[in-house]
């Protein structure tokens, strides 16, 4: 990169002829602008962005992770509070390196720590499948299946007086493609609501599985009374019609709801998924690995859904690499017996060239993409092919 700040942590010495030790943190701030104003029923966007961030070795490996909600902020932290930790740690052990992390941030338990942490845990884990030459998931314990069904999540809601608009052609779209489940979203005004999940269902016939996602920005009396008007439509779920951390009103709305209810992608660290699971407020929890803590995190938010038996699909939304990450993870995630087939990977069918100039999947004909089986992420990042996206760039070494 032509311009990169560049820090020193005082104190921190790389041991000379170690291989795995970190020597170098980067951080790419990657970001595009939407062809118009769009996003969902609680707000619209023109701009999207993320934080990817590699970890080098003394030996010269690498590994890339992801946090995509706040990508300078997570940057700033990983700076001033999480180096230290982090600069001669070795990649052999991400948990121990994971829980070094979190000593460090002790006040923060449910928020920017979290997501900062994720972007080095998923790196970390990265590095060590690459130095083993084994993928992440043969590290997690192995995989449980070689291929994941794949969702369309999508359309974005564009801006203005129709907020769906070329609604149908997406979707459309979607079934044309290949995808044999699509997740919607779904505005606040109910009648346009309910008409655009009928108009959906027509488009994909019976078979396909269909969610709504109203993204936080319904009300307790018509996220109920919504459900209650389409549950003729055999939706694989509800997500987020409130504000996620309302347990309260999710906790009412989860007694008397005729669809199951997802949520979770705003949860960061797995106290925050205890009461939601625990007090059956939540029937599908949705982690979002660059968020919720990483690879070390997720697999103590699955381990405390098995317990309960609580199915675990995870959000996925920034860019190939968080896409990859949830691919992995969910490779090795065990669910309940009976029901649907799981997982669900989610794919952000919106524009989105943070991903697709580095990976476009496509559907197979059951609907399927094979889970990748190369070192670590499964494929190489090549982070030049997104140079026109970067808009900052910083070491800590």
């Amino acid at each position: 990169m032509a311009y990169a700040r560049r820090s020193r942590q005082k104190g921190i010495v790389a041991v000379e002829g170690t291989a795995e030790r970190i020597v170098k943190i980067e951080g790419f701030t990657v970001a595009c602008d939407m062809p118009h104003a769009a996003g969902n029923a609680l707000r619209t966007f023109t701009r999207r962005s993320s934080l990817l961030l590699r970890l080098t070795t003394a030996g010269g490996l690498s590994g890339w992770g992801e946090s995509w909600a706040f990508p300078d902020a997570s940057g700033a932290f990983i700076r001033k509070m999480l180096a230290p930790a982090v600069l001669g740690a070795s990649v052999t052990n991400p948990r121990k390196l994971h829980a070094e992390m979190l000593r460090r941030v002790i006040p923060d338990r449910r928020g920017q720590a979290h997501m900062a942490i994720s972007a080095i845990d998923l790196a970390a884990w990265d590095a060590l499948g690459r130095a083993l030459q084994r993928p992440i998931h043969a590290l997690l314990g192995g995989a449980l299946r070689d291929s994941v069904t794949i969702y369309a999540s999508g359309p974005l809601l564009p801006a203005g007086a129709d907020r769906y608009e070329g609604f149908r052609t997406a979707v459309e779209g979607y079934a044309k493609a290949g995808f044999s489940a699509v997740k919607i979203r779904v505005a606040s005004e109910m009648r346009a609501g309910e008409a655009a999940i009928r108009q959906a269902r027509e488009i994909l016939g019976p078979d396909r599985q269909l969610m709504i996602d109203l993204n936080e920005g319904s009300t307790f009396h018509d996220a109920l009374t919504l459900a209650h008007r389409v549950a003729d439509m055999d939706l694989r779920w509800i997500e987020e019609p409130l504000r996620h951390d309302d347990l309260p009103a999710y906790r009412a709305l989860a007694e008397r709801m005729p669809v199951p209810l997802a949520g979770g992608e705003s949860f960061c660290g797995v106290e925050a998924f205890r009461d939601p699971v625990a007090q059956r407020t939540l029937d599908i929890l949705q982690p979002d690995l660059a968020l919720c803590g990483g690879f070390t995190e997720a697999l103590r938010i699955s381990g405390l859904a098995s317990a309960f038996g609580v199915p675990v699909i995870p959000h996925v939304w920034g860019s190939a690499i968080n896409v990859l990450a949830a691919l992995q993870f969910c490779a090795t995630i065990a669910h309940p017996d009976g029901g649907r087939p799981l997982p669900l990977l989610e794919f952000d069918a919106s524009y989105n060239p943070l991903r697709s100039v580095l990976l476009d999947p496509k559907p197979s004909s059951d609907g399927t993409i094979a889970v990748p089986d190369g070192p670590g992420l499964g494929m190489e990042i090549e982070i030049d092919r997104l140079a026109q996206y970067v808009t900052d760039h910083w070491v800590v070494e």
